[in-house]
């Protein structure tokens, strides 16, 4: 009896001794390699120009390209649009051109910067930070309505045209994002782990994602600089005389020719009227007669689908003088009606209006500046 006991008091002891629920299980150790934080952006996406108030066209940047903006200070006015008719802005896409991929820390360079979508990292705090360029939109050079331009520009202000630009081309970025935290020495990790500056860092979130808007600006008085205007508007308003005056031509041309069919359906009719009135009386029916009668009536339906594709000639080409010479007599159209805070309504022609009682009823303060002589 007291051999069993004592093996049964040395197996106790044993379980005691050495089984690991009783004294802490010892926890495994996973060794982290270091990561390496980002501080700088590439030279050319710090090139780019990011404007915070053209963030409303994310969804649609090729109707960006070719506005004409008027920047004042922090704040960015989409005045009008330039672009050719039949000639919209190139847009290519991409789904692997990226930029940027790094981890960031509160000393990251550009932090809470617009670029990468205002993301601000704080303290005990480590970013994944994704950036791409998903499409492009741009105006090849001779895509750009020089003409229009010159002529809308003719009496803008001095001091607006310094802060006016025309937009040629526009990105759309993507940046991803994903939050770390650091771990204290008594926490669990889960999800996602590294270390970094000899703390380790661990997230369970997922990435989220922002939408981001570049553009590629020229000022208004570099484009009118390397443009000659008055050459320019001169030979445009010739060319539009002579497409006038041609349009005028080819529509007199079309009223002759509806005149010539007009007459030779008259003559095939008296023809028609006349051989059926010789049928009519003769006794015996001449089979010359009827063949004639056949050919007679074949000329008189060719004769009135000619008429009528004569008609519909003439008619187009008077319709296309007319709006030609019109365009001529007055080519001012409404390119942007505003609404000031009051209510009241202003529709702006052209940049020529954009005059100093103007920009003040547009809510702009205005100082004119006179040369002193």
């Amino acid at each position: 009896m007291k051999t069993v006991s004592r093996l049964l008091f040395s197996l106790i002891a044993f379980f005691v001794l050495f089984h690991p629920a009783l004294h802490g299980q010892t926890s495994r150790k996973i060794k982290l390699n270091p990561v390496a934080l980002g501080f700088d952006l590439p030279q050319s996406y710090k090139e780019r120009t990011f404007i915070k108030g053209l963030a409303g066209f994310t969804n649609n940047i090729d109707q960006l390209v070719g506005s004409m903006i008027l920047i004042d200070g922090a704040k960015t006015s989409v005045l009008t649009r330039f672009v050719k008719d039949g000639k919209p802005p190139i847009v290519t896409t991409s789904t692997s051109d990226v930029i940027y991929s790094s981890k960031i820390d509160q000393k990251f360079k550009f932090n809470g910067a617009y670029c990468i979508a205002s993301t601000k990292v704080g303290q005990d705090a480590i970013y994944e930070i994704v950036i791409t360029d998903i499409a492009t939109a741009f105006l090849p050079e001779d895509y750009v309505p020089y003409f229009e331009i010159c002529k809308a520009s003719g009496n803008v202000p001095p001091e607006t045209r310094k802060k006016t630009y025309y937009i040629r081309s526009a990105k759309l970025t993507t940046v991803y994002t994903r939050a770390y935290q650091k771990v204290t020495s008594d926490a669990a990790v889960s999800g996602v782990a590294f270390s970094a500056n000899g703390e380790v860092y661990s997230s369970t979130d997922q990435f989220k994602v922002d939408y981001i808007v570049s553009v590629d600006i020229v000022s208004l008085e570099k484009l009118l600089s390397l443009q000659n205007c008055e050459s320019l508007i001169a030979s445009e308003e010739i060319a539009r005389r002579e497409r006038a005056e041609r349009a005028r031509l080819d529509a007199a041309k079309a009223e002759e020719e509806k005149k010539t069919r007009e007459n030779e359906l008259a003559a095939a009719r008296a023809q028609v009227e006349e051989l059926r009135r010789l049928l009519g009386e003769s006794v015996e029916k001449n089979a010359g007669m009827q063949k004639q009668l056949w050919e007679a009536q074949q000329k008189e339906q060719q004769a009135g689908q000619q008429l009528a594709a004569a008609k519909q000639q003439a008619e187009l080409l008077q319709q296309q003088a007319q709006a030609a010479q019109q365009n001529v007599e007055n080519r001012e159209t409404t390119i942007v009606t505003f609404k000031n805070k009051e209510g009241k309504v202003l529709e702006i022609t052209s940049l020529e209006e954009l005059s100093p009682e103007k920009l003040r009823e547009l809510g702009f303060d205005v100082e004119i500046l006179k040369e002193k002589r």
